[in-house]
């Protein structure tokens, strides 16, 4: 016979056992999502080159200059055919992929390169009043370095440190000699190597120095466990055109001299990539760490470049000067397909807002971006949004595909991008109602941003006017 009592007895036990299994397994739980909330924190690497043409990489077509490191990246990442910078020069274009913000937005559309004596010493720099990405992720633990080219001021309260990275080192100019010098350059732009990260401030080839400071950073890095957000900003391909002879050697069959400069620069830059691409994947930081690669504008017109097959170059907003190669790649992010072409446009603004997401933080409406992520693993068609530009003397807005261009001495420009990618047909006048949006909204951005923060040479080449004007003259004889 069964005795219910020891049958209430046994079950009471059961439930207990089952509540301690439940509970433990609900602990775990909790320390495991702790654990992979921590793990989530993605790292990202931006690795930018310099001027370099869209045109000169394995996988953007060149048959000249083998880039076995960026194709490799482009193979396990995806290429974004519709990928553009905030501005075709190097200052500006850093500034927007460093604050998410169109550089126009607070004044900016040149460079900082220039002193002139009627403005102050604060105005040589990224505005203060500008939060960069560092300083975003310093609240959840993130270390941030920069190695290489800085060129965003090099006055108090502008250098890297004081803007947030923890490890820096590099020189603070818009460009320095790649070999050693015996005096390096001071004032509006110095070249002189700085660090707050190592001892090792003499260079030997400037390009394998910046990837050597960047390896480094990933062994410390695979130490701590401590997320990190790395900038390599390499000064190849800028001028002035220098690299090694073993390098130069391997492509005597250019005839160009200056060419054959820009390729083996080009081909030294490859081969650092692919040392920190083999040193993540070495310390097993691959996985969790965004690897971005793309060039700060198009190839200058006084290098030996080819930003085939667009129109234009550096300093120009045409496709070519803004349109640059542009590789992401993220294991972590299923929706990004390995190998894959994303014809999405892309924005430098579009980085910040993927990191402050994956931290689980809202995105300051204050910022032009979108998560790239989500613009990347897309696949239900074009995201609407509106791209602008401004330099000195140009300016221009892209809203989906078509780009309207404002340049000096002619009529307004328009053109519908995504089939017409050389800018060859211009729809101004063949359509003038398809302009006047576009229009509208580039006189809106124009007029609503602040005033260029560093007058342009117009301005510069008035003020020289009036002083020369006002110099000393020959008094006049009496009777002459």
């Amino acid at each position: 016979m069964i005795d219910p009592f020891m049958e209430i007895r046994r079950f009471s036990q059961m439930i207990r056992k089952l509540y301690t299994v439940l509970a433990f397994a609900g602990l775990f739980c909790s320390v495991a999502v702790a654990e992979t909330h921590t793990a989530a924190r993605p790292n990202m690497i931006v690795i930018l080159a310099d001027d370099l043409g869209y045109g000169d990489l394995g996988c953007t077509g060149s048959k000249q200059i083998p880039t076995p490191s960026i194709d490799r990246l482009a193979k396990e990442g995806v290429f974004c055919s519709r990928a553009y910078v905030t501005a075709p020069m190097c200052a500006p274009s850093r500034m927007g992929l460093l604050t998410g913000r169109f550089p126009k937005r607070y004044g900016i559309t040149t460079n900082p390169n220039s002193k002139v004596d009627y403005l102050l010493e604060s105005h040589y720099g990224l505005p203060l009043t500008e939060k960069l990405i560092p300083e975003y992720l310093k609240p959840f633990g993130y270390r941030s370095a920069v190695f290489g080219k800085w060129h965003l001021g090099h006055t108090k309260g502008f250098t890297p440190p004081e803007r947030g990275f923890t490890h820096w080192w590099g020189f603070l100019g818009g460009s320095r000699d790649y070999f050693p010098r015996k005096k390096e350059i001071e004032g509006l732009n110095p070249s002189a190597i700085e660090s707050n990260f190592t001892d090792k401030t003499g260079i030997t080839y400037l390009t394998d120095d910046i990837t050597g400071r960047a390896v480094e950073f990933l062994n410390e890095a695979k130490q701590d466990k401590k997320p990190f957000f790395m900038f390599v900003s390499y000064n190849a391909p800028h001028w002035p055109m220098q690299a090694k002879p073993e390098d130069i050697a391997l492509f005597k069959n250019i005839q160009n001299r200056e060419r054959r400069l820009y390729c083996a620069m080009v081909y030294a830059m490859d081969k650092g990539i692919g040392r920190i691409l083999d040193t993540l994947k070495k310390d097993g930081l691959d996985g969790n760490t965004m690897v971005v690669f793309l060039s700060d504008n198009g190839g200058a017109p006084e290098a030996p470049s080819c930003n085939a097959p667009f129109r234009g170059h550096k300093r120009l907003h045409f496709e070519g000067g803004v349109r640059v190669p542009f590789i992401i790649k993220y294991p972590a992010d299923k929706r990004l397909v390995p190998g894959s072409v994303c014809k999405q446009p892309v924005s430098t603004v579009d980085l910040l807002p993927a990191l402050l997401k994956a931290n689980g933080a809202e995105i300051p409406k204050n910022l032009d971006g979108m998560d790239i992520l989500s613009l990347v693993g897309n696949r239900t068609g074009e995201v609407p949004r509106t791209m602008f530009w401004c330099t000195d003397y140009t300016s221009a807005v892209m809203d989906g595909d078509l780009k309207y261009l404002l340049v000096p001495d002619r009529a307004p420009q328009c053109y519908r991008v995504s089939n017409d990618y050389q800018e060859q047909k211009d729809l101004y006048f063949q359509n003038p109602a398809l302009a006047v949006p576009l229009a509208q909204k580039l006189g809106s951005y124009l007029t609503e941003t602040p005033a260029c923060r560093y007058p342009d040479s117009i301005q510069w080449s008035s003020k020289l006017l009036k002083e020369y004007s006002r110099a000393a003259r020959p008094e006049v004889q009496p009777g002459k």
